[in-house]
């Protein structure tokens, strides 16, 4: 489970694939900024093309809830939402309003996905490792 900013740090998701996540969880306080496309905000589509990224890339389900309502002059816009595996949305709750809302998830859909997506298993972390001690000792 990842909280607000945390998720936005893709090494954050990532490290949580390699430790063998399934679903990232996520809970923010995500107030909405700009206006966009067909009164949509900025920053929720912006959220949603992120979740909706790491669900891919990391073949997982990402489960975000964000706070909604107004406090201190801030607006928080809800949108809720679940991705699978292959990047597609399970469900998203309503912009604005309060909301419970249940899914139902297939972990079997993990397998399938990452049979036909093998990311995890060929990803070369004896690289990673190498590259971060040589970044980090040119720091």
């Amino acid at each position: 489970m990842l909280i607000c900013e945390d998720f936005w740090h893709a090494s954050l998701p990532y490290l949580l694939w390699l430790d063998g996540a399934d679903i990232l969880l996520f809970a923010s306080a995500s107030p909405g900024r700009g206006l966009h496309k067909d009164s949509l905000l900025s920053s929720s589509e912006w959220v949603e093309h992120t979740n909706r990224a790491y669900a891919g890339l990391f073949t997982n389900f990402v489960a975000h809830a964000n706070r909604v309502g107004y406090e201190d002059g801030l607006n928080f816009w809800g949108g809720s939402t679940i991705f699978d595996p292959d990047g597609n949305l399970v469900v998203r709750t309503p912009d604005f309003e309060e909301a419970l809302t249940i899914a139902e998830i297939d972990l079997n859909q993990l397998h399938r996905t990452r049979a036909r997506l093998p990311l995890l298993r060929d990803e070369r972390t004896n690289l990673i490792q190498h590259e971060l001690e040589r970044i980090l000792s040119e720091s």
